[in-house]
C-alpha cells in the first residue's frame, strides 16, 4: 500500500513539473511592446496582427504593395502614431504581437510596422522628362492644327549687284510680286515677276568727281516659274517659321537697252517667319541675255501657301519636332558710320543679312552679306557690297543668371565690291571685319547693338577703313539647339 502511494506521488510530481515546463518563458521585449501599445493607444494593431504577418513587402515597395499599406492605414487611422516610434520600439511592438522573439512572424511583422509608420522606400514612377522626350502615349490627345490657305500672294524689295553687256555701275534694285501654291507638305509651285533697275556707268571725263555723260541705265523685267521646296519648318510661338528653296526658270527682258533678252534660270533661298520673308535670289540669263546676271538680297511679305501640320500643346511638338536645326538668320541696319578716308566719308544707309550655325556654347560659324552707301559731299557716291565669313565668340555667363545679356565678338574676312565714279584706293578687294556687340538673347532669338571696324587687305583698297555702329536681331530655327546659351 505504501509502495502504491509512493508511485502515485511520483506520477503527480512529474505531471506538475511537465505543466510548469510547458508555460512560456518570460519575454522582456514583449512586455516592452505591450507597454508601448498602451502608451501610444495602438490597440487597433492587435486585430490586424494576422494580416500584417501575411504581408510580403519588398524593398522598395512596389506601387501595389504601397497601395495595400495605405489601405490598412485608412482602416485604422490610429496606426499613423507608429511613426513616433523608433526602430527599436517597433521591434518591441512586433515581438508583443508575435508573442515572442523566436516566432517566425517577427520579420514580416517588423517590416509591416515600419511601412505603416512611413519608414519604407517606395518605387514611385519616374518624373516626366522634357516634352520633346515624351512618347506619344504621355501626351495629351488634343492636338492643335496649323492651317494655311493653299494659295499665297506676296511682294518683296531687293538690292544687290548685276552685270550687263552695257556700261553700268553694277548696283541693282528690284521690286517683285509672286504667287504660290502648296502642292504637298514640303513641295509647292511659285510664279513671280520682277522689275530690276540699275544706274549707268557714271563716266567722269574731266576728273572732277561728277558724272559727265549718261551711257544709259539698265532696266529689266523677268517672269519666272518653278517648284518650291520647304527645307525646314517649325512652330514659333503662335505662328510658323520656315526655310524655302525656289528653283525657277523663265524669261529675262531688258527694256532700256536692245538685244539683251533671253531665257533665264534662278535660285531663291529665303527664310520666313509669320508673313515676313527675307532671303537671297540669283538670276542668270542665257542666249541673248547671257551677259545679264543678278544677285539680290530681298525682304518682303507673303501670306498663304505655308506648311500645314498638327502639333500637341502639351508636348510642344510639331511636324518637325524630331528634327534639330542649329541655324539662325540675322538682319542688321547701320545706325551711324564713317569711312576713314577722303574718298569715303559718312555712311548714309546700308543693309546686312547673316547666316549663323551654332557650334558650341561659345562658338558659332557665320556668313554675312551687306552693302554700304557713302554719299560723299562734293563727290559722287560710293557703294560697297561685301560677302564675309568667320566666327562669333559669345562672352556671356552661362550659369546663375536670369537675364541673358552680355557681349560677343566676331572675326570675319571676305571680299567687297566697290562701285565708285573714279578709281582710288578704297575699291574692290579683300577685307577684314572685327566687331564687338552687346545685347540680349533667348532660345528663340537675339537683339543687339554692334560696333564694326572694317579694313581693306589688298593693294586696291588699302585705304578702305570703316567704323560702323549698327543694330540687329537674329531668329533661331530650333530653340532647343540654343538652350546651352542660357
Amino acid at each position: 500500500m505504501r509502495h502504491a502511494i509512493r508511485i502515485v506521488f511520483v506520477m503527480f510530481l512529474g505531471l506538475a513539473t511537465a505543466t510548469v515546463a510547458a508555460q512560456p518563458l518570460p519575454c522582456d521585449l514583449c512586455t516592452r511592446g505591450d507597454e508601448l501599445i498602451e502608451k501610444y493607444s495602438l490597440q487597433a494593431v492587435r486585430p490586424l496582427a494576422a494580416e500584417l504577418t501575411g504581408l510580403q513587402l519588398d524593398d522598395p515597395l512596389t506601387q501595389t504593395q504601397y497601395a495595400r499599406v495605405i489601405s490598412i492605414r485608412n482602416r485604422a487611422p490610429g496606426l499613423s502614431r507608429l511613426g513616433a516610434l523608433d526602430d527599436t520600439d517597433l521591434d518591441a511592438v512586433a515581438a508583443a504581437l508575435c508573442k515572442g522573439t523566436a516566432n517566425p512572424c517577427l520579420a514580416n511583422m517588423s517590416r509591416a510596422l515600419r511601412c505603416l509608420g512611413d519608414r519604407c522606400e517606395v518605387a514611385l514612377p519616374k518624373p516626366k522628362q522634357e516634352t520633346d522626350e515624351l512618347g506619344p502615349d504621355t501626351c495629351s490627345k488634343y492636338a492643335t492644327h496649323r492651317r494655311s490657305s493653299a494659295i499665297g500672294l506676296g511682294f518683296d524689295w531687293g538690292t544687290g549687284v548685276h552685270s550687263s553687256e552695257y556700261p553700268i555701275d553694277g548696283r541693282a534694285w528690284s521690286l517683285g510680286i509672286e504667287a504660290r501654291m502648296r502642292m504637298s507638305r514640303r513641295i509647292g509651285f511659285v510664279a513671280r515677276a520682277d522689275r530690276i533697275a540699275g544706274r549707268d556707268a557714271a563716266e567722269d571725263v574731266d576728273g572732277d568727281g561728277l558724272d559727265d555723260g549718261s551711257t544709259g541705265s539698265v532696266t529689266r523685267f523677268d517672269a519666272l516659274v518653278g517648284p518650291s521646296f520647304t527645307l525646314d519648318y517649325t512652330r514659333f510661338e503662335s505662328t510658323t517659321r520656315l526655310l524655302r528653296l525656289d528653283l525657277l526658270g523663265g524669261y529675262l527682258a531688258t527694256q532700256s537697252q536692245p538685244g539683251e533678252d533671253g531665257p533665264a534660270a534662278a535660285a531663291d533661298l529665303s527664310f520666313q517667319i509669320s508673313i515676313v520673308r527675307m532671303g537671297f535670289r540669283y538670276v542668270q540669263g542665257f542666249a541673248g541675255a547671257s551677259d545679264a546676271s543678278m544677285l539680290l538680297a530681298h525682304i518682303g511679305f507673303l501670306t498663304g501657301a505655308g506648311p500645314q501640320y498638327s502639333y500637341n500643346l502639351d508636348c510642344e511638338g510639331s511636324a518637325s519636332s524630331e528634327r534639330r536645326s542649329r541655324l539662325a538668320l540675322g538682319f542688321e541696319l547701320p545706325l551711324a558710320g564713317y569711312g576713314v578716308s577722303d574718298q569715303l566719308g559718312y555712311v548714309a544707309t546700308g543693309l546686312a543679312f547673316e547666316g549663323i550655325v551654332h557650334l558650341s556654347t561659345l562658338f558659332d560659324a557665320m556668313t554675312r552679306a551687306d552693302f554700304l552707301i557713302f554719299p560723299g559731299d562734293e563727290r559722287d557716291r560710293v557703294i560697297h557690297q561685301a560677302v564675309l565669313g568667320g566666327f562669333r565668340i559669345d562672352h556671356g555667363k552661362h550659369e546663375g543668371r536670369s537675364s541673358s545679356t552680355g557681349f560677343f565678338t566676331t572675326l570675319m574676312a571676305g571680299y567687297t565690291h566697290g562701285a565708285a565714279l573714279e578709281n582710288g584706293t578704297v575699291g574692290t578687294g579683300a577685307v577684314g571685319d572685327i566687331s564687338l556687340a552687346w545685347g540680349g538673347q533667348g532660345r528663340e532669338g537675339a537683339g543687339y547693338f554692334r560696333f564694326h571696324a572694317r579694313f581693306g587687305l589688298s593693294p586696291d583698297n588699302y585705304d578702305y577703313r570703316v567704323l560702323l555702329l549698327s543694330a540687329g536681331f537674329e531668329l533661331r530655327f530650333d530653340p532647343k539647339s540654343w538652350q546651352d546659351r542660357l
